[in-house]
C-alpha cells in the first residue's frame, strides 16, 4: 500500500512541477496594403517585424513604410507614412496554426509634400499612434507563414495635419510575410 501512495504522490508532484518555459525568436519581413480610413487606393506597405513570442504571449517591434500613402484623397505631390509600434502579442505559439491578437503603441511619421498648391504645404510630422489587430502563424518550424491585419490611428492632435485630412490620420493594414523563427 505505501508504494501506491509513494507512486500516487511522485506522479502527483510531477504534474505539479511547471513546464519549462518556451520562446520562440523571430524576424518577419513583410509586404502588404494599407486600405480604408485615411489611404484612398490600396497603398503599398513594406516593412519588418522583429520579437519574441511563446507559448501565450510575445513582444515585437514592428516598422513599417508606405510610400505612396494618400493617393488621390488628399491633393498632394508626396504623402509618405512610417509606422514604428512596440505591440504585444497575445495567443502564443501552438504547432502549425498559431493565431494571436496584437495591439500597441508607437510612433506614426507622416512626410506630406505638396509642390504644386498655392500653400505649398511640407509637412513632417511625427505622432502618439497606436494600433490593434490580429494574425496567424502558420506552421510549426523555423519557417512560417505570417498574416496580419491591424487598425492605426493617431492618438494627439495636429492642427496641421487635421486640416490637410478634415481628421485624425488613421487606417487599416494587411500584410503577408515571412516568419524566420529561432
Amino acid at each position: 500500500m505505501s508504494r501506491g501512495v509513494l507512486a500516487l504522490f511522485l506522479a502527483a508532484a510531477g504534474l505539479a512541477i511547471p513546464s519549462t518555459a518556451r520562446a520562440d525568436g523571430f524576424l518577419s519581413p513583410h509586404v502588404g496594403v494599407n486600405f480604408g480610413g485615411d489611404t484612398s487606393k490600396d497603398s503599398l506597405n513594406v516593412g519588418v517585424a522583429i520579437g519574441t513570442i511563446g507559448n501565450a504571449v510575445g513582444f515585437e517591434f514592428d516598422l513599417g513604410y508606405s510610400p505612396e500613402f494618400f493617393g488621390d484623397e488628399v491633393d498632394v505631390d508626396e504623402g509618405r507614412v512610417v509606422t514604428a509600434m512596440a505591440n504585444l502579442l497575445i495567443g502564443g505559439r501552438h504547432g502549425a496554426f498559431s493565431p494571436y491578437v496584437a495591439g500597441g503603441v508607437g510612433l506614426i511619421r507622416t512626410n506630406v509634400e505638396d509642390l504644386d498648391s498655392l500653400l505649398d504645404i511640407d509637412l513632417v510630422k511625427n505622432s502618439f499612434g497606436g494600433n490593434v489587430g490580429g494574425g496567424l502563424f502558420i506552421g510549426g518550424g523555423a519557417v512560417t507563414l505570417r498574416g496580419d491585419v491591424r487598425y492605426y490611428r493617431v492618438f494627439n492632435t495636429d492642427d496641421e495635419l487635421e486640416d490637410l485630412l478634415d481628421r485624425r490620420l488613421a487606417f487599416w493594414r494587411g500584410t503577408v510575410g515571412i516568419g524566420l523563427m529561432w
